[in-house]
């Protein structure tokens, strides 16, 4: 087992002030890639997502449509500007400062979001976080098909693939930190040893209080 310590954090609502796959919707309708009946649905399902009764299959159909067709360098192009032009004013500073004090004390740092890893990928690097995890996407003959493979990185998905990925690199997940904002991660938190709630929705806090993780409140600037 690797010495260093695992410290993992969500993305959307924790590292962000806001959700990416979200804002990666109203940037495509922004652009005219998508039209404006996009920006409901996008609000539709973020409202399902917040009370944890997403329909992922449905929801990752929509995300992953105006990518069908797209090589891997046309994606990246898109997703680059998204990054600097939405994403950069996002980061919420004060989640940026703890992800630079545990790299300062010499911590393993992994990115672990149910949004897809092509949006995952440019943010994390942004970010100077090497490794990251996001809902795998399915490509055939280097085009985007918009379909994910399965699981996606969401609830029990998003423990399966982060134990996956702590096995091969020798961690152990239960001794590990984990920061998340959703009750949509109840499954990892509930597996570290030290769950920590940022900016906690209504449930995720009740959680927290009643089994005492600790909660942070981290100004949104």
């Amino acid at each position: 087992m690797s010495e260093e310590k695992l410290v993992i954090f969500d993305l959307d609502n924790t590292i962000l002030n806001g959700d990416s796959d979200y804002s990666m919707i109203n940037f495509l309708v922004a652009k005219s890639i998508l039209d404006d009946s996009a920006l409901d649905i996008n609000q539709a399902f973020m409202d399902d997502y917040k009370i944890g009764k997403l329909d992922f299959d449905k929801y990752t159909r929509f995300a992953l449509k105006s990518f069908i067709g797209k090589s891997h360098i046309e994606i990246s192009e898109l997703t680059n500007e998204f990054v600097k032009e939405v994403i950069e004013p996002m980061i919420n500073i004060y989640a940026l400062k703890i992800i630079h004090d545990h790299q300062d004390h010499g911590c393993k740092l992994l990115i672990a979001s149910a949004t897809n890893e092509l949006i995952v990928k440019p943010i994390a690097k942004r970010l100077e976080v090497a490794d990251y995890l996001g809902t795998k996407v399915e490509f055939i003959d280097n085009k985007c098909t918009g379909k994910y493979l399965p699981p996606s990185a969401l609830g029990e998905g998003k423990l399966k693939l982060v134990t996956e990925w702590a096995k091969i690199k020798g961690f152990n997940l239960e001794l590990a930190t984990f920061y998340s904002d959703s009750i949509n991660d109840l499954p990892l938190l509930e597996k570290v040893n030290n769950p920590i709630a940022v900016n906690p929705d209504s449930k995720l806090e009740k959680i927290s209080i009643t089994r005492g993780w600790k909660i942070l409140d981290l100004p949104r600037i």
